[in-house]
Order: C-alpha cells, then sequence, then structure tokens
C-alpha cells in the first residue's frame, strides 16, 4: 500500500498537466464558490473545513489489542485553480490522532499541526479527487491523562504522510473523505506510523 501510495504522489507531482488535460475544451468545472480573481478558473478560493478523525497506528511494532481512536481535525484551505479542471490546495490543519488499548496500557494521544499539499482533479462539476503529501508537526503526546515530553520519550517531532481522497462540492459547502498514510516513523526506535480515515465538511468564502 505504502509503495503505491508513494508512485502515485511522484506521478502526480511530475505530470500534473497530464490532468490538465483530461478535461477537453475546458468543459468541467468546480464552482462551488465564486472565485477565481487571479485566473480564469472558478477553483480559486480559501474556506474553512472539519470533521472527524478514525485513527489508529500501523507497523511490525504496533502490537495487537488496540483499536481506532474516534477523534477530530480544524482547520483553513486555500485554492489555486490552474484551470477549470487543475488545482492545488494547501490546508493548515490540528488533527488529533493516536490509538486506543484494549489490553489495559493507557490509550495514546498524537496531536499535530498538518499542512496538506494536494492536487485537486475535477471528475464532474461536483466530484472530484484530491492527492499528496503531507507534512506534520507534533505539539502535544498524552497517554492516559498525562502529558509526555516529546524528546525525552522517543517521539519523532516530523511526521510524513500521503494523502488521498474525495469530494463532493454543493455551491459553497464541500464534503469529503480522505485517508492518510504515515510514511514516516512516529517514534525513533519503532516501527509504527500513522494511519487516519477521515470525513470532513468544509465551506469557502467568496473573494
Amino acid at each position: 500500500m505504502k509503495k503505491i501510495l508513494l508512485f502515485l504522489l511522484l506521478a502526480v507531482a511530475s505530470s500534473p498537466a497530464a490532468f490538465a488535460q483530461a478535461a477537453p475544451g475546458g468543459a468541467l468545472s468546480s464552482k462551488d464558490y465564486t472565485g477565481g480573481a487571479t485566473t480564469e478558473s472558478g477553483n480559486t478560493g480559501f474556506g474553512v473545513k472539519g470533521g472527524y478523525n478514525l485513527a489508529n497506528v500501523y507497523g511490525d511494532d504496533a502490537g495487537s489489542g488496540r483499536s481506532s481512536s474516534n477523534t477530530f481535525h480544524a482547520g483553513l484551505y486555500g485554492q489555486f485553480g490552474f484551470n477549470d479542471f487543475s488545482s492545488i490546495q494547501v490546508e493548515a490543519l490540528y488533527s488529533r490522532q493516536g490509538t486506543k488499548f484494549t489490553d489495559g496500557v493507557d490509550n495514546l494521544r498524537l496531536d499535530y499541526l498538518s499542512v496538506p499539499v494536494l492536487y485537486v482533479g475535477n471528475i464532474t462539476d461536483a466530484f472530484s479527487f484530491h492527492i499528496g503529501p503531507q507534512a506534520s508537526v507534533l505539539t502535544k503526546v498524552v497517554s492516559g491523562d498525562k502529558d509526555l515530553d516529546i524528546n525525552d520519550n522517543g517521539f519523532k517531532s516530523f511526521d510524513l504522510s500521503g494523502v488521498g481522497g474525495l469530494e463532493y462540492r454543493i455551491g459553497p459547502a464541500r464534503l469529503g473523505a480522505r485517508y492518510n498514510l504515515g510514511l514516516t516513523k512516529i517514534a525513533k526506535d519503532a516501527k509504527v506510523y500513522n494511519n487516519v480515515f477521515q470525513v470532513y465538511l468544509g465551506f469557502g468564502f467568496t473573494q
């Protein structure tokens, strides 16, 4: 799964023009809000978003006796359209992640400030796919009800993920689902990675 996602990320990064050409004559658009002050695309704009995280960890050292954690994320996004098909979306998110343990071990909570940089391609007027990398900085670790020092407990302050998802837009509103696959270890001495499924609702503002 990790190799497939890395291949897709590299392919998108190396040839964004190929996706733009997939919309003959500019027939596709995604005018979810009034934008386009700097380009002819209706994909240019900004807004707020937030939603649900189904978070867990995976890897050789993740062990058993754990379940997904029900948490949340929230933040801002900005989108720049190259044309009616292709755009780049950058977000700044607070994302609460981690895992629950079912064998008496304290639950693990990981708080991140995340910046996804995503290529957006419009499949129809309202339906689009998103794919790209996400860089995150670990700001807080909680085990049970105790705050842990990030460095002293072997956690890595930087996390890199691959992101893929789909979104549906109605007027200024957007409803989407996204999968984040961790590509770097969350701890220095353990092969454990983040694994998050997200559902979100966003709202775009006019320029």
